[in-house]
């Protein structure tokens, strides 16, 4: 039993401190048959380094790819690149990102050739500040471009996943979304409900709905719920005078306020989005974990909802941080470094796709060796990102690494099947703890994180 023990020790140890190791030395030997090297994150015409990914993803009706941080333009680059040739080559005929469901209809419908917007102007249709980012709107104007060309049964729809609100003041525009639908399918209809839910539109917010007393956010829970049966009640009328899609959004967008409705419910009473810098006033708890999974309940059902409306079309490429996309909860903190914030872990949406799935899922997580353009970038913990010290020893600048093709047991297989930190900002020692054979079914590792152009937010 004791060279075992004396075994585990050592590969408990930082890589870095060990020079060229066993489980280096395995994993250059596993990397021959098993690691695809790609050429450029940037869109190329020749995808022959991409020819591994089909087999990668086989015939999984969703696809999850993962970001380590917002605002990297690798992943954003490398995701513009994957959906391109899922579309035109693996038959992929939807993409759903992480910006808000509701607003996201403005989106869906560009893409199609439905309206016709400006980039300043999609730059609103995107949520959390994501329009901001180059490569979001090269992606509409790609789908876009190439939806002009393609028979409607071929055309690539494009939808938001998110809550509306979360911890932001807008969880009302998922209301005023359906309401503004009922305005134009049936005009009388509309004015009578929107007397009814006038006083409601104002405090559905995330500044205001904590402040409310029991009764008061019982009676916000009914009346969306009302208005959701209002909108399924009246499904023929309300289809007749508009169109299949129209309605089906209504009705997704008035279940996405409940989703909001339900995350706002599961706020502690002592939140205050008017203190600056709120969440480091929290100490981690259940009560956060439970608020945090309701967000990503609600993604997963919402990917769900996309992918039951694509099924019989194609299949949908979800594109979201690591911690939406993973399976398995990811603990936030790692060995020595707590949690900063008010989370102490998260079950990620892709937990709750996994389960509804099964194997009709592939999880591809991201991993970064190091950043620059940032700022002034905190040193990472000694010894904590040990799955990119591994990675990054390959000294190949970006690849694909398929998890499942892992020896049943071994060193490869044991170091992966274990907890590592990993890199979760590129500002501040900031680290989640995940398991990634349990948390990702392949890996895409770039070395270098830069941030999007113009330019990133730290």
């Amino acid at each position: 039993m004791r060279p075992r023990y004396l075994a585990l020790v050592v590969l408990a140890l930082p890589l870095a401190a060990r020079g060229q190791t066993a489980l280096e030395q395995a994993f250059r030997d596993s990397a021959r048959d098993h690691v695809h090297p790609v050429a450029s994150v940037a869109e190329s015409p020749d995808d022959t380094d991409l020819r591994s990914l089909g087999a990668m993803i086989s015939r999984a009706s969703v696809v999850g790819f993962g970001e380590p941080v917002h605002d990297g333009h690798e992943p954003l680059a490398m995701r513009n690149r994957l959906i391109r040739h899922c579309v035109t080559r693996l038959g992929f005929t939807a993409v759903a990102l992480e910006t808000c469901l509701s607003s996201s209809k403005r989106l869906f419908d560009h893409v199609l050739g439905r309206t016709t917007e400006t980039d300043a102007a999609l730059k609103d249709a995107f949520c959390y500040g994501f329009g901001d980012y180059t490569e979001n709107l090269e992606l509409v104007r790609w789908l876009r471009s190439y939806n002009a060309g393609q028979p409607p049964e071929r055309k690539v729809r494009l939808y938001g996943i998110d809550l509306s609100g979360q911890y932001f003041p807008t969880a009302y525009l998922s209301l005023e979304a359906v309401l503004d639908f009922l305005d134009r399918a049936d005009p009388a209809l509309g004015r009578e409900t929107r007397s009814r839910y006038a006083d409601l539109i104002p405090i559905f917010r995330a500044d205001k709905y904590p402040k409310l007393t029991a009764a008061e956010k019982e009676s916000c829970t009914g009346k969306i719920q009302d208005l959701i049966a209002l909108v399924r009640r009246e499904r023929t009328p309300l289809t007749a005078a508009t169109s299949i899609d129209d309605y089906e959004w209504a009705l997704r967008q008035a279940i996405s306020a409940a989703q909001d409705d339900a995350f706002l419910r599961s706020l502690p009473a002592q939140f205050d989005l008017g203190v600056p810098r709120w969440w480091e006033a929290f100490p981690p708890g259940k009560v956060w974990d439970y608020n945090a999974e309701m967000r990503e309940v609600a993604m997963a059902d919402n990917v769900l909802w996309v992918q039951q409306r694509e099924c019989r079309r194609g299949r949908v490429f979800y594109f979201a941080h690591n911690e939406h996309i993973q399976a398995g909860p990811g603990i936030l903190g790692s060995p020595g470094h707590p949690p900063a914030g008010q989370y102490r872990q998260i079950r990620g949406a892709g937990s709750y796709l996994r389960s509804a799935l099964g194997p009709d899922l592939v999880l591809i997580g991201t991993y970064f060796g190091h950043s620059e353009g940032f700022g002034a970038a905190a040193a990472p913990p000694q010894g904590v990102h040990e799955v990119e010290d591994l990675l990054g020893s390959l000294s190949v600048p970006q690849f694909f690494m398929d998890l499942r093709d892992l020896p049943a047991g071994g060193r490869l297989h044991d170091f992966f099947g274990t907890s590592h930190g990993t890199r979760a900002s590129v500002v501040r020692e900031a680290n989640d703890t995940v398991t990634p054979l349990g948390a990702y079914d392949a890996i895409f590792y770039v070395n270098t994180l830069t941030p999007s152009p113009p330019g990133g937010k730290p």
